[in-house]
């Protein structure tokens, strides 16, 4: 791939899952995002909330529309993930989608990451960020899924009645079955058209998250595709954060399952760099807001691939983060979620063995991200 997925409780604590609380349908780089930054300032969840929320909640004929029926049988399908400036600049999206042949999305997940305080709960290895001179004290990068509750509360405050986990859910279910041209095109049109439009969900900025979602659909096209035999209704798309690889990083791990078996798998990872590599979105308005420290910027691997395959390079390494994580997804996905949990048990060097391709010495640790995206 060249662009952009819950554990057994034992295996959560020993991999640092963070595992999101609402249900929804070593360090390095590489080629996936288109990372845009603006320059604002970074405040509390509930300032955002107040640009989140929209007074309409209304029920349209649209809502109401039968999506097409989608029949079982043989197709390719493939998975692609960015990041994006979806609402405002206090934050930055993720979107996860995996399309058909025909560019037609057939399941999406997005979440959200913002700066809150440290009472709430911040991503795998938020402590090491702060201890290291990343991330200023009392805040945490936090995921808005799983600080679904605190972040809701204050879209509450707001005069929202629909919580920010639900609405993303209601987001992606309506952009499951619509084409990559189809959302472009609603995304382009007025705030309030496009939110009649989607089913269930009052964000303002709804057409944002539609078009990181095309994004993602559109970076999944230059991706290696896998067969699917069956009906594309029984197929679920989770993401989950961890940390599969030490403390100065975490893992995003997203798993498509059938219920049983890893169809598609993706995964990056995200560690604060020096800020002459590329940040993700809105990277100068975390800077500005005095959440992260002047000097680095919270970079993706993947997006980052040649500078991190350098540094690598040096260690010893001979093949690239993107295609160490490239293997990894490879030889998860058509495996049950069972055997990738027997396998992440086992010790490293047999892993890293089983596993062609990959060099990672925490090969096991994102192998056990992905079964944890799938369990979810």
């Amino acid at each position: 791939m060249k662009k952009r997925q819950f554990i057994a409780p034992a295996l959560a604590v020993a991999l640092g899952i963070s595992v999101t609380a609402c249900s929804g349908s070593g360090d390095s780089a590489a080629p996936t995002t288109e990372a845009q930054t603006t320059a604002a300032e970074t405040t509390t969840a509930a300032a955002t909330a107040e640009e989140t929320t929209t007074a309409a909640e209304t029920t349209t004929a649209a809502e109401t529309e039968a999506k097409e029926e989608v029949s079982e049988g043989t197709m390719d399908l493939r998975i692609g993930q960015v990041e994006g400036a979806a609402h405002g600049d206090k934050c930055f999206t993720v979107a996860t989608a995996v399309i058909d042949g025909n560019d037609t999305v057939v399941a999406a997940f997005i979440d959200e990451y913002q700066f809150l305080d440290d009472q709430q709960t911040g991503v795998p290895n938020s402590d090491a960020f702060t201890a290291d001179g990343s991330v200023a004290e009392g805040k945490v990068l936090a995921s808005k899924r799983v600080n679904n509750a605190y972040y809701s509360e204050n879209m509450k405050k707001a005069g929202s009645t629909v919580e920010i986990a639900a609405n993303f859910d209601e987001i992606q279910k309506f952009a499951a079955g619509k084409t990559i041209g189809e959302l472009e095109e609603l995304a382009g049109k007025p705030a309030q058209e496009v939110i009649d439009a989607v089913s269930g969900a009052t964000l303002a900025d709804t057409a944002g998250y539609l078009a990181v979602i095309a994004d993602a659909a559109k970076a999944a096209k230059e991706n290696q595709a896998v067969s699917f035999d069956g009906n594309p209704e029984d197929l679920t798309l989770n993401m989950v954060e961890a940390a599969a690889h030490g403390t100065k990083c975490f893992t995003l791990a997203a798993a498509l399952t059938d219920g049983t078996n890893v169809v598609l798998s993706y995964i990056d990872e995200f560690q604060f760099l020096d800020s002459e590599q590329i940040g993700v979105p809105n990277s100068a308005s975390f800077t500005e807001g005095e959440s992260v420290l002047d000097g680095k910027v919270l970079g993706s691997k993947r997006v980052n691939n040649e500078y991190y395959s350098q540094l690598m390079q040096k260690a010893g390494s001979t093949v690239e983060i993107s295609a160490n994580f490239d293997a990894v997804c490879e030889f998860a996905n058509g495996k049950t979620v069972a055997e990738l949990k027997e396998l992440a048990g086992k010790p490293a060097e047999e892993v890293i063995d089983a596993v062609s391709g990959a060099t990672l010495a925490d090969t096991a640790g994102y192998l056990g991200a992905i079964a944890a995206a799938a369990e979810r």
